[in-house]
């Protein structure tokens, strides 16, 4: 694999002889002082397609050099999340690209107080956290009504939950999708309907966490610990 001097993601791409630099990709280049040398600048397409084009000093032009592709995960990682509040949500998508998560469902709760998300932005920041971290698949995004998602996949849930009646153990992520609730805690009709359901709910050791710390913390868990 060739080690670029520039990693960038474009999703998605059609492959081209030429392609011309956005302003913002100009500036990311000069940001790392690269704009006065001859380098290879890497897009990536997000699906495991990674296409090496030459940059020349002062030039917004780059031309196609190879091309490469990494065979997709077999295994893909997701998590169901409820929304974090404020700029949280980016600190929790910064963290989740790097440890490499492959896709976060957003959920909406009776209790969520944030319901909703600038898509286009959250995009972008995973963009630039893939770049940052050489990712070559990109972190896929999504929100869904907790209620309706939840029970399309009620056979495949593990909840975190504050007062879960199991202790976590690794084994509990095996083939599962991580579920963290809202601050404000699950309405009592979720609840009712977890337990009619017999979903698993698990707590962790120590305090209570926020919702964004728990979704770090799962996510570090099922990519690391389980296969």
């Amino acid at each position: 694999m060739v080690e670029p001097g520039l990693i960038l993601f474009r999703t998605p791409f059609l492959k081209k002889e030429f392609i011309q630099l956005s302003k913002e990709e100009l500036n990311h280049l000069r940001a790392l002082r690269l704009q006065n040398e001859s380098t290879i600048i890497q897009i990536r397409d997000g699906e495991g397609g990674l296409f090496n084009y030459v940059y020349t000093p002062n030039s917004k032009d780059i031309s196609f050099q190879s091309e490469e592709f990494v065979p997709k995960k077999t295994n893909p990682k997701k998590i169901a999340i409820a929304l974090p509040k404020g700029n949280r949500l980016d600190f929790f998508l910064q963290k989740v690209t790097e440890i490499g998560l492959d896709q976060v469902v957003f959920l909406v709760f009776r209790h969520s107080i944030r319901k909703e998300f600038n898509l286009d932005r959250a995009e972008k920041i995973v963009k630039e956290a893939a770049a940052q971290s050489k990712q070559t698949e990109i972190l896929k995004l999504s929100i869904e009504s907790a209620k309706d998602w939840m029970e399309a996949h009620k056979e495949s849930l593990v909840v975190f939950h504050p007062f879960g009646k199991k202790p976590f153990q690794m084994i509990s992520l095996q083939n599962r999708i991580p579920v963290i609730g809202p601050e404000g805690g699950y309405h009592v009709d979720e609840e009712k309907w977890m337990e009619e359901n017999k979903i698993v709910r698990v707590t962790l050791p120590g305090g209570v966490l926020r919702t964004e710390t728990c979704g770090i913390v799962a996510a570090s868990f099922l990519v690391y610990g389980t296969v």
